[in-house]
């Protein structure tokens, strides 16, 4: 009889170009958008020859923008957590730490293959077969080894790279053998 087993792991993604590029285009809105809303406060104030309101909704709606750019770029900001249950995994993504969202549920029973993409003797299902619906829960790749785990999630074929720790591996392979492989 097995003890049920419950572990969790969370990482940080590492932002990548993509990432970059919205921050900067994020940035780049809220500049204009606070310049339009500096020359509409003024060019108002100075039609009305009194700005006392003016100002203060002006200052508001600035406020607003910067405000909105915060939130928008802190959603930037994501962590992956996985939750192993027993051979059952959920990945949860969580964005700017408040915001948490399921993204996947699977079980590890009914995988087809779970393997490292860089272990040559069985990344070939890896690199030969075309799958559709890819979804990537890595971090930094570069600090640890990135595996792909081919499931069903609703009864549709889907890819999940992700990096487990060696003792969720060890787990995994529990409750499939013959199709979990690690790579040493």
């Amino acid at each position: 009889m097995m003890n049920d087993i419950f572990m969790e792991y969370m990482l940080r993604k590492q932002k990548d170009q993509k990432d970059i590029m919205i921050i900067t285009g994020l940035a780049v809105l809220a500049v204009i958008l606070s310049l339009v809303l500096i020359i509409l406060m003024f060019s108002v104030a100075a039609a009305m020859q009194t700005g006392q309101g003016i100002f203060s909704i002006g200052f508001l709606l600035l406020a607003g923008v910067w405000y909105g750019f915060y939130l928008l770029v802190g959603m930037r900001s994501v962590e992956f957590e996985y939750i192993l249950t027993n051979s059952e995994m959920d990945i949860d993504k969580i964005m700017s730490k408040k915001a948490r969202k399921r993204i996947a549920s699977f079980d590890f029973k009914s995988a087809e293959i779970v393997a490292c993409i860089d272990d040559n003797a069985h990344n070939a299902d890896y690199r030969n077969k075309t799958v559709t619906d890819v979804l990537d829960v890595c971090g930094n790749k570069a600090l640890s080894p990135v595996y792909f785990a081919d499931v069903l999630m609703n009864d549709k074929p889907k890819r999940i790279l992700f990096q487990p720790t060696s003792k969720m591996l060890e787990t995994i392979r529990k409750y499939n053998p013959r199709n979990v492989f690690i790579f040493e």
